[in-house]
């Protein structure tokens, strides 16, 4: 049973791996969306570089490869536990893609799929709360960084065990990890705004 477990990890892993940034920039504009603007693989580059429609379709895209990891998991294994581990390798495989070099996206997008699936309650106040802050501030980072912290202090409040409480909080430190560069930006004034004027 373990060594089916770590065959299905490895499965959500490369499901996780599919890039639809890259797949669709690369279809639509001949471009590889990492060679510009932020060099990431992610909404808010194509956001900025593209538009709003491709943008919305790698969203909803990349949203899909959390929520699929996770109720597969879910339905082979009847276990939660084990759906909230495959909804994470598939945010790990977004972030250090097999196919691509191991240059993702920061796994926003996916995790926001796999947190509404797996801890709904929890997940969609933390993804209001990031409109909200998104709206305000004008900066997705800002959104996402904080959203992720949210979810996690939602996930502790609403008495999940421990397990599920330390899953929430290793997806919030992947987040800020990966937002390193952003935060640093905030601190400093210099973090981009975005538009939907484009």
């Amino acid at each position: 049973m373990i060594l089916i477990k770590i065959l299905f990890l490895i499965l959500c892993y490369l499901i996780g791996s599919l890039s639809p940034a890259i797949i669709l920039c690369k279809a639509k504009y001949s471009v590889d969306i990492r060679t510009l603007g932020s060099g990431n693989a992610g909404t808010t580059n194509v956001l900025r570089n593209f538009g709003k429609r491709t943008a919305a379709a790698t969203l909803l895209m990349d949203a899909c490869k959390g929520i699929i990891c996770y109720f597969a998991g879910l339905l082979v294994f009847s276990s939660y536990h084990m759906a909230l581990l495959c909804g994470l390798v598939a945010v790990l495989g977004h972030i250090y893609p097999l196919y691509y070099g191991f240059r993702g996206g920061k796994g926003v997008a996916t995790t926001m799929g796999l947190c509404l699936v797996a801890a709904p309650k929890a997940g969609l106040i933390a993804l209001a709360c990031a409109v909200v802050i998104i709206a305000i501030s004008r900066r997705i980072s800002l959104g996402s960084l904080l959203g992720s912290l949210i979810f996690t202090a939602l996930v502790a409040a609403f008495g999940y065990d421990y397990f599920v409480l330390i899953w929430a909080a290793v997806i919030t430190l992947i987040i800020w990890i990966k937002h390193r560069e952003n935060i640093k930006r905030i601190l400093s004034g210099n973090e981009p705004k975005f538009s939907l004027k484009k």
